[in-house]
């Protein structure tokens, strides 16, 4: 039975929420976090599109490159600045950003993923996934 492209994206988006874990995890450090948290997120979501590009066997240089990104993250509207905001603010609060941010870091990392992989089925409807 074939595999869609966007079943694999979902199932390799899981795994990518981890990143997203992680950066939270590093946003917890003292005096550098909000940073890190930022700069770490952003990092993991370039990853994300670009793997779920791959999962759609897409070139993003043709494919619009940055417009690909930029569509998705245009798809997440305030969701994905809430995130960055909500990170940042707990990162902030001791002790509780701790273990608030990991989870931050997953969801605006999911959320992201979805995006991009609408984005990529409303290009490719229906695409068969098909492994390199």
């Amino acid at each position: 039975m074939p595999k869609y492209c966007r079943d694999q994206a979902r199932e390799e988006l899981w795994l990518m929420m981890g990143g997203g874990a992680a950066t939270g995890v590093v946003g917890g450090i003292p005096v550098i976090g909000a940073l890190a948290f930022n700069a770490g997120l952003t990092a993991v979501q370039a990853a994300v599109v670009t793997r779920i590009a791959q999962v759609y066997n897409v070139d993003l240089i043709p494919a619009g490159g940055a417009g690909a990104v930029a569509g998705a993250v245009i798809a997440m509207g305030g969701a994905q600045l809430l995130a960055r905001v909500s990170g940042t603010i707990a990162g902030i609060v001791p002790i509780i950003g701790q273990f608030v941010q990991p989870a931050i870091g997953a969801g605006a990392v999911k959320a992201f993923g979805e995006a991009a992989i609408t984005y990529f089925e409303n290009m490719y409807p229906n695409k068969i996934y098909r492994s390199n």
